[in-house]
């Protein structure tokens, strides 16, 4: 090969590796697409929803995203839609997401980075990497820094007070429970509430109620919507009587917070650990 090849092909990879860095460090996103809700609320919350122009069915939070085209869900993406966006950045729920339509997006030569959004602790991290990605690294600082004080508020308050046992009822028909695995039930324990199915391997798990009575449960947690129907929590308390013809307890729940991967479960952790533990 000749010098002169060498010194093209030499050239050639110099700029391809000093201009690709530089390009994504000088420009955030300016045409983004979430496939999750809760993805969508965090852009925002981040100073980029004038970026955001396409999200997920059930994306309402705050209400501005509620504005926002939708793009499909978890039946399916219009991928049409989605391409007349014209995105310079896909954001999808790892876990959640569907691998076939990441790989579909990917294939067109779509920009998708998957988010982890399981435990308490990734409720941070996605923040951070969102921040660093947007380039609104401030204001994930701030947030995470509340978030971390918010949930150590928590904790301080409730820690020395009685463990207590409960379920979360997430469906009656068929009757299923939300285990540690999902974050809600996890962060329960800030306040020393224990899930009676804290260990299963699943975030949703189908139970039935000798199950439940067995492992002396006292609290019934129920989705607020289910909760504030009058018919609906007439049936519950007399499903859920426990030894001796006794109740469990029923306390509700904001289920579009608890939900969600963002800051705002821990508002709905804390009003639960208020209704069992009392205000203290």
């Amino acid at each position: 090969m000749s010098d002169k090849r060498i010194s093209i092909r030499l050239v050639l990879l110099l700029v391809m590796f000093s201009t690709i860095p530089v390009q994504a460090a000088e420009s955030s996103p300016q045409r983004i697409i979430t496939l999750s809700p809760h993805l969508a609320e965090i852009v925002y919350l981040l100073g980029a929803g004038d970026q955001l122009l396409g999200v997920a069915e059930y994306s309402d939070f705050p209400h501005q995203v509620k504005k926002i085209q939708r793009i499909g869900g978890a039946t399916g993406l219009d991928i049409e839609r989605i391409l007349s966006i014209k995105p310079d950045l896909i954001l999808a729920w790892q876990g959640g997401t569907r691998e076939s339509d990441i790989a579909s997006l990917k294939k067109l030569g779509l920009r998708v980075v998957s988010i982890k959004s399981e435990s308490l602790e990734d409720i941070p991290e996605s923040i951070n990497i969102l921040g660093e990605l947007l380039g609104q690294q401030q204001r994930s600082s701030r947030m995470i820094s509340e978030f971390n004080r918010h949930r150590k508020q928590i904790f301080e308050k409730y820690r020395t007070l009685p463990a207590h046992r409960f379920v979360i009822e997430i469906s009656s028909q068929p009757l299923m429970a939300l285990s540690n695995r999902h974050s809600f039930g996890a962060g329960l324990g800030l306040c020393n509430l224990e899930n009676i199915y804290a260990d299963e391997d699943k975030a949703a798990i189908l139970v039935d109620l000798e199950s439940i009575i067995s492992r002396d449960v006292e609290f019934v947690l129920l989705r607020n919507s289910v909760a504030d129907n009058n018919l609906e929590l007439a049936a519950r308390k007399s499903f859920y009587k426990i030894k001796d013809g006794n109740m469990a307890e029923i306390v509700s729940f904001d289920e579009d917070a608890a939900f969600r991967q963002t800051p705002r479960l821990l508002d709905a952790v804390e009003k639960v650990c208020q209704a069992v533990q009392g205000e203290n």
